[in-house]
């Protein structure tokens, strides 16, 4: 990342974080993303109860609540003891930290740092989900795509480029899922490495980061 970019971001960014995106050794950390809607949110704090605290992946939770402020951050700050708060314009993405979407915002993911504005879609289905993995996908971090009990089919138009820049997908079972459309959309693509229940995600996601881990060392 270039020097100039990291000075207009200090305010957000400690010292020592700026030093780590300087020095030679800097490796993108893996990023999970994980998407729900409607009947989605039994199933996310499950995934949450199950994981570690250290799998050294930042989690970014994408919901499409617009209307009224989110309470995810509470909620799940009662099922993880990573920190869990709402994600920031010109935040750092930091591992073993939990980021929840502001209501009415979309978010996207540049050279570590995230960007926020107002939701751009307002009639119809939200896109929120698609708009992030569009730019998890050509960000130089590791990603996996987590899609959840949902509406509609966010998420699913991104699937196929987040996949073939090197992107993990995976959607909940359908059958375990109270509204099917999400998970169902995202199958269709044939760009979804794993449907499972919500008990295997966590396992697998597990996995993944010490995947993640062994291919740094």
């Amino acid at each position: 990342m270039k020097a100039a970019t990291a000075k207009t971001r200090t305010h957000l960014v400690s010292t020592e974080a700026l030093n780590d995106l300087r020095g030679p050794a800097f490796a993108p950390i893996p990023v999970v993303c994980i998407g729900l809607s409607s009947g989605g949110l039994e199933p996310l704090k499950l995934i949450f109860r199950k994981l570690s605290r250290k799998t050294g992946m930042a989690f970014v939770v994408i919901h499409h609540i617009h209307n009224v402020p989110t309470m995810l951050p509470e909620i799940l700050s009662t099922c993880t003891s990573m920190p869990v708060a709402l994600a920031v314009g010109g935040q750092l993405a930091r591992p073993n930290h939990v980021y929840v979407l502001p209501s009415g915002k979309e978010i996207t993911l540049a050279d570590g740092f995230f960007a926020l504005r107002p939701r751009a879609k307002r009639i119809g289905f939200s896109n929120v989900l698609t708009l992030f993995l569009e730019s998890l996908a050509i960000s130089r971090h590791p990603g996996v795509a987590v899609i959840l009990s949902g509406v509609d089919a966010d998420g699913a138009a991104a699937l196929k480029t987040f996949r073939q820049h090197g992107g993990i997908t995976i959607a909940q079972e359908p059958g375990t899922s109270e509204v099917s459309a999400m998970p169902v959309a995202a199958i269709l693509t044939g760009a979804v490495d794993q449907v499972l229940t919500p008990e295997a995600i966590a396992p697998e996601l597990q996995r993944t980061a010490e995947q993640f881990r062994r291919s740094t060392d």
